[in-house]
């Protein structure tokens, strides 16, 4: 069965993050406790952040990170061409096993409101740090999808038998690098092609915009979207998503897994909430699969 590989130090898997750095990433996306404004570009590092950490404890043993996956950040819009935006010690890296990951994060501290007893608190804790909120210009996602399947057919030919590459692409608005709607589709299919022993890459899309619109998240059926065709388009780029993962979102979103056949891997005009879940799930589902060390029973997640 498909997607059913487990994960261990020797049969790692791997996450690529795409992240749309355009100019448009700038604009107000929600509010924090103070009311104060929050870019969409803010609101994406953050999430990306809290994501990456999560990853590193899930990985952590009494002995230290295990590497169970290798982390890849793609960055397109900040200049006319994507690249990898590791940033400080990891710089100039492009895929980077989990646990250079966990050494070469960057400790702040942020305060957030607490609700203690009825009442809203400050208090400031610490967190880490990898990534940071970008603006740039232009919009290469064609582009960004092509350096990430270069990237993934060197690492599948390094780990055929592993669970396949689950590539999570966020972003505002339409690629700027493509003449058509059919190059860019062309080009992630040729992603989706991708394949180890175990199935075919998973190609998650997020879609954020900020305004009124109810976002729509994992969609079984174009019908359920806006009549907008970039959602449309999203939803055929968007993979059709496993089993396991089906059975996760029916159990989050409260949804009946016998009437729900196929769902496909997007959210579209997503909010903070909604962009926060996706990563969620489009990480966690990995977590089931990852092998017990030996002579230790397997971490519950």
């Amino acid at each position: 069965m498909a997607y059913s590989q487990e994960i261990s130090r020797d049969r790692r898997g791997v996450f690529l993050f795409l992240i749309d750095q355009s100019k448009s990433m700038g604009q107000t996306f929600s509010h924090d406790d103070n009311d104060g404004a929050l870019s969409r570009a803010t609101v994406v590092a953050d999430a990306l952040n809290a994501t990456l950490e999560e990853l590193v404890n899930r990985c952590m043993r009494d002995e230290g990170v295990r590497d169970y996956f290798d982390i890849g950040l793609i960055g397109y819009g900040r200049t006319t061409r994507p690249d990898f935006c590791w940033q400080g010690r990891l710089a100039g890296k492009r895929l980077v096993p989990i646990s250079e990951v966990a050494e070469s994060a960057q400790a702040v501290e942020k305060e957030v409101s607490v609700d203690v007893r009825g009442q809203l608190v400050n208090e400031r804790i610490t967190v880490s740090r990898w990534v940071e909120p970008i603006v740039g210009e232009s919009t290469p996602m064609n582009a960004a999808f092509r350096l990430a399947t270069v990237t993934l057919e060197e690492w599948i030919y390094e780990h055929p038998t592993s669970f396949p590459p689950v590539v999570i692409n966020i972003t505002d608005g339409m690629a700027n690098d493509v003449n058509t709607e059919e190059e860019l589709l062309a080009t992630t299919r040729r992603l989706t092609a991708l394949k180890t022993s175990d199935g075919q890459a998973l190609l998650i899309n997020c879609h954020i915009s900020g305004g009124g619109d109810a976002p729509v998240v994992f969609p079984w059926n174009p019908m359920q979207l806006p009549r907008a065709p970039y959602a449309k388009l999203l939803f055929e780029m968007s993979s059709e998503l496993s089993d396991r993962h089906r059975a996760i979102i029916c159990e989050i979103f409260g949804r009946d897994f016998e009437k729900t056949p196929t769902m496909r891997g997007m959210a579209f005009n997503a909010d903070a909430v909604a962009l926060i879940k996706l990563l969620d799930i489009g990480t966690r589902q990995a977590f089931t699969f990852v092998a017990p060390e030996r002579g230790r029973a397997a971490r519950p997640y």
